[in-house]
């Protein structure tokens, strides 16, 4: 997955700090607006039983005729008397709250000084609507002051962002300078966390350096240092050969050198072809699969002479590949070497146009023949040219799958 689809923390930070901003703000609304309705409650009801108190007051002094409440702000209405039919239903003292279409009623019922029924003091018309102005006084000054609360949120996150995000952006920039063809950079962070991450990609790049610089080094050792001793032997073991010796055992190692000259030779090119980062195109050759084994099979036959082990190629398409000739050679060499070292008989190659098999029989005893560095060599070229390799074993028989990738 690409870097630059994964989302951004500083985006995020921006998010969060914002909606813990609007949600503060929500919780401080809503506590508003429950505060709102539990004052204009109290008031209400502070109002009808201030007017109860003075109607009951006032009552034995004129009978209940002079004391009524406010008419202008209040309808009176008595349980023995007619009386709205939506008023009936309560007949018990209590504030109570009615709709009635549009309108809100608040009312105070209580028990007759007289303990003669009922009465009901009921605000006018819009008259318990007084508060109204007043609240939308407090919602106008809630919204703006959460707008201006979120919007202080906000720029406190970009804030808080920005002082996150400035020093770790810097620790991102000297990753930059990782690579050993990059100049050092300063241990220079403010903080003691970001100092210690950027102390360990200091340490990490000092690392890199030196493993650079010994692979160099063994490079350029191993192209001279081994090559000329190489060159030596080789060049002495062809001059023994052309001494035309009449001693079977020195022709014998004459010959013995000069396979593991080549060997080490060959050797020596993969390893130093894999250890590059990148490989050049002119190491690149397009290789006939089935003439390369048919060569290699008669080479490493050779090397087992007490063998006695029947070989077969199954060529069903033609196959070639495009990759350096050492590595080829040295795994299809280290592939046959193992199939000879472990078969018990017979030895069978498949090849296809993508594809070639080699099963080899074993005995029931020796179900762990093949592995050892020939296979992790194997692994390894298999890795740098993008090929890919199975293995499957059985009590009978041993099979590497080897799977190329093909230009068309």
């Amino acid at each position: 997955m690409s870097h630059t689809k994964k989302p951004k923390l500083s985006y995020k930070l921006i998010l969060l700090t914002g909606s813990l901003g609007f949600v503060f703000i929500v919780f401080f609304w809503m506590v508003i607006v429950i505060a709102e309705d539990k004052m204009e409650l109290i008031s209400l009801q502070h109002w009808l039983e201030s007017e109860a108190n003075m109607y009951e007051r006032d009552y034995d002094l004129d009978n209940g005729k002079k004391g009524m409440p406010n008419h202008y702000e209040f309808d009176m209405y008595f349980s023995t008397q007619n009386m709205p039919k939506w008023l009936a239903h309560y007949n018990s003292p209590g504030l109570y709250e009615h709709h009635l279409g549009p309108e809100d009623k608040h009312f105070l019922v209580r028990e007759m000084p007289s303990k003669d029924g009922l009465y009901y003091i009921v605000f006018k018309d819009d008259a318990d609507d007084y508060l109204d102005d007043y609240e939308s006084t407090l919602h106008l000054v809630t919204l703006t002051l959460g707008a201006f609360i979120v919007i202080l949120m906000f720029i406190y996150g970009s804030y808080l962002v920005m002082q996150i995000a400035m020093p770790l952006q810097k620790v991102l920039n000297k990753i930059k300078h990782m690579p050993p063809d990059q100049p050092d950079f300063p241990v220079d962070a403010k903080y003691q966390e970001l100092a210690i991450i950027e102390q360990a990609l200091f340490d990490s790049k000092t690392r890199i350096n030196q493993f650079f610089r010994r692979e160099q080094e063994f490079s350029r050792f191993a192209a001279h240092e081994i090559r000329t001793p190489l060159m030596v032997l080789q060049g002495s073991a062809d001059l023994l050969m052309q001494l035309n010796l009449d001693v079977p055992l020195a022709n014998k190692a004459s010959n013995r050198i000069l396979n593991a000259c080549a060997d080490i030779g060959l050797l020596t090119d993969t390893f130093l072809l894999l250890g590059k980062e990148q490989i050049d195109d002119y190491h690149f050759q397009s290789l006939d699969m089935t003439q390369l084994l048919t060569k290699q099979l008669g080479i490493i036959s050779a090397l087992f002479p007490d063998n006695r082990i029947r070989y077969t190629i199954n060529n069903e398409q033609s196959l070639k590949v495009t990759a350096p000739s050492s590595f080829v050679v040295v795994l299809i060499n280290n592939l046959l070497k193992n199939a000879y070292s472990y078969a018990k008989s017979e030895l069978v190659i498949h090849i296809s146009n993508t594809d070639i098999i080699i099963c080899n029989d074993i005995d029931a005893q020796n179900t762990q023949g093949g592995y050892g560095y020939g296979l992790v060599i194997i692994e390894r070229i298999c890795d740098r040219l993008g090929w890919s390799m199975t293995k499957k074993i059985t009590q009978s028989h041993y099979t590497i799958t080897l799977h190329f990738i093909v230009a068309h």
